[in-house]
């Protein structure tokens, strides 16, 4: 069991109100500027506690290799200066075409603390089919001067991109016509490195973050080092940071939640993370399961759909509950609102099997805000709530219909888009508040200091077709609370129809204690279909009419990666399941109902 409770700060807001409706959110707390990198850690914790195990990941035979903090701080020194003896200099570039590794580890921070700009970019746009046009986008603007590849074989494609062939390739396997990784850590760093290191300030641009492209081509977000650390130090004014974590964690380190936060924040606090292997989709989250059965993390991070998978476990196993809760002490999700359905399911877990309430928490932020916007610095006990305004940044709400949309500004804001100055310059208002493209509304427009719910993405809500908006973000809430568990996912169609329709996919373990036969297909059971019906109805009834339901179909085939329905982060994107599942959507309004159509 984890030794310390957790500190929260204070539940406050100050707001400054306009006369045209617009409020500007900051908090009361003190904010001090980050003077620090987060590559400074190394070097502190290689000397404060050197056999300290910093990463882990499995090897061939199924057991940990690890790699403690005097280890990585003298590979990365030793990689570091090969790359200076490989003529890297300042403001080179160095793309990343690899998972989560302890070598990414290694060369990565070995860049960054140099002032080589690191540029992690989704395997899955090498990996996948249709992928290489993104990563061919990606490469375009960014023109490395050199690639670091886990299996130079497995991401051999790449080379077919001229921006990227003419780089010089590092690889773990040592693959033909690359140069092998064991020969940058066979050296030793010198006066090169600690010199290049010392001329690397707070602003340089640290790495390149490059946003999934749902709703246009992959964007590079500048990140500078003070973006990353001012991130990490409002979030842990607002939670007390715990004393030499231990995590287990799959999110990649080519999105900001990954990296700036997780292993960004295992490094700072001196930390123990397990680099998992597995994901929150049914045919991979076997492996996650399997970690955590032997390593019980202190805290966790996940999306909604990684939770939802860890409850259905755990009631099947109550073993696997006590490694999991032994020793945490909070359990945060982002990038959706879980269930309330879920929500409870942790509650009651934990209360039952760790003997203690332990809090979940739910953030709130960009890529180009590195990521922290928002927290909620208690125990959330609703779905949606993003919290309040950490200190440091000022976020500024503008009245749009019954909700606001979301401005930013604060130390932790990027400076721009890498060789997009129009994207930049259309990112900001003439305020200098960072665009978000976000709606908001308060929990309690009485009680503000209650905190904030998001609404939905701008760029996902649509008009009916007498013009009526519909807000995604709380239709797609409501409806998931209504089904009580039983889906596990929706995309809402209707843009310029006459009502909403959906497509939903079940949470198989729900579902199947509604059947009467549970090993048979879900999707056209009966008792499903009609727990459904009844469910949705009871929700018509509660909400006005743009939101009112009047169709469905349940999938039978899970979000296609390939196909961009869902994020490498287990997001569903809307914009792409209505794309790629036109026909669907089609049928879902058809005068004469198709087989797989349920009306409401």
């Amino acid at each position: 069991m984890s030794t310390t409770a957790l500190k929260f700060a204070p539940r406050e807001l100050r707001i400054e109100r306009r006369s045209d409706g617009t409020l500007v959110l900051s908090s009361p707390l003190e904010w001090k500027p980050c003077d620090w990198r987060i590559t400074d850690f190394l070097p502190r914790w290689a000397d404060a506690a050197p056999n300290r195990v910093f990463l882990a990941q499995r090897d061939v035979k199924g057991g940990w290799d690890e790699i403690t903090y005097g280890e990585a701080w003298s590979r990365v020194q030793a990689v570091g200066q090969s790359l200076i003896d490989m003529g890297a200099k300042p403001a080179d570039k160095l793309a990343i075409l690899s998972g989560n590794s302890i070598e990414n580890a290694v060369i990565s921070f070995a860049a960054m603390s140099m002032g080589v700009i690191l540029a992690p970019i989704s395997p899955n746009y090498t990996l996948m089919p249709g992928g290489l046009a993104r990563l061919k986008e990606v490469a375009e603007v960014l023109r490395p001067n050199f690639v670091f590849a886990q299996s130079g074989r497995d991401f051999s494609a790449g080379r077919s991109i001229p921006e990227l062939a003419t780089a010089t390739w590092i690889s773990v396997d040592g693959a033909p016509d690359t140069v092998p990784f064991r020969a940058l850590t066979d050296g030793a760093g010198n006066e090169g490195f600690a010199q290049a290191s010392r001329a690397v300030s707070c602003d340089h641009v640290a790495k390149i973050l490059f946003t999934s492209g749902s709703t246009g081509s992959p964007k590079g977000v500048l990140n500078t080092h003070r973006m990353m650390a001012s991130s990490l130090q409002m979030s842990t004014q607002l939670v007390s940071p715990p004393a030499a974590p231990i995590q287990v964690e799959w999110l990649p380190w080519h999105h900001t939640m990954g990296s700036n936060v997780i292993l960004h924040g295992i490094l700072k606090n001196g930390g123990t993370l397990y680099i998992d292997d597995g994901r929150p989709v049914p045919q991979l989250f076997h492996k996650t399961l399997a970690n955590l059965k032997e390593i019980s993390p202190t805290a966790m991070f996940n999306v909604p759909a990684g939770y939802n998978l860890l409850c259905d476990a755990i009631e099947k196993d109550p073993e696997l509950g006590a490694s999991v809760f032994k020793r945490m002490d909070r359990m945060t999700y982002a990038g959706a609102a879980i269930s309330q359905d879920t929500l409870e399911k942790l509650y009651r877990l934990t209360s039952s099997i760790a003997g203690r309430r332990i809090p979940v928490m739910s953030g709130y932020g960009t890529t180009e805000t590195a990521p922290t916007i928002s927290t909620t610095h208690w125990a959330t006990d609703r779905p949606g709530e993003i919290g309040l305004p950490a200190p440091g940044l000022q976020l500024k709400l503008l009245p749009v219909s019954d909700t606001y949309e979301a401005r930013v500004k604060g130390p932790n804001v990027t400076p721009g888009y890498l060789g997009r100055p129009d994207l930049t310059e259309r990112a900001f208002d003439e305020e200098g508040f960072y665009r978000i493209g976000d709606t908001v509304s308060f929990l309690d427009p009485d009680r503000p200091e209650l905190g904030l719910r998001f609404t939905g993405r701008i760029s996902e809500n649509f008009k009916l077709a007498n013009g009526t908006w519909v807000s995604i973000g709380n239709m797609r809430a409501a409806i998931l609370a209504a089904t009580r568990g039983v889906l596990l996912d929706i995309v809402v169609a209707g843009e310029n129809r006459e009502a909403c329709g959906l497509l939903c996919w079940l949470n198989p373990t729900e579902a199947a204690r509604i059947s009467a036969a549970p090993a048979g297909d879900l999707t056209c059971d009966p008792l499903v279909i009609q727990f459904l019906k009844d469910r949705f109805r009871d929700y018509n009834e509660t909400t006005g009419s743009s939101e009112k339901i009047c169709s469905f179909i349940l999938l039978k085939d899970p979000p296609s990666m390939a196909a961009g329905e869902i994020t490498d982060k287990a997001y569903v994107n809307q914009r792409a399941v209505l794309k790629v599942r036109s026909e669907q959507v089609e049928r879902l309004y058809t005068r004469e109902p198709a087989p797989d159509v349920i009306r409401v």
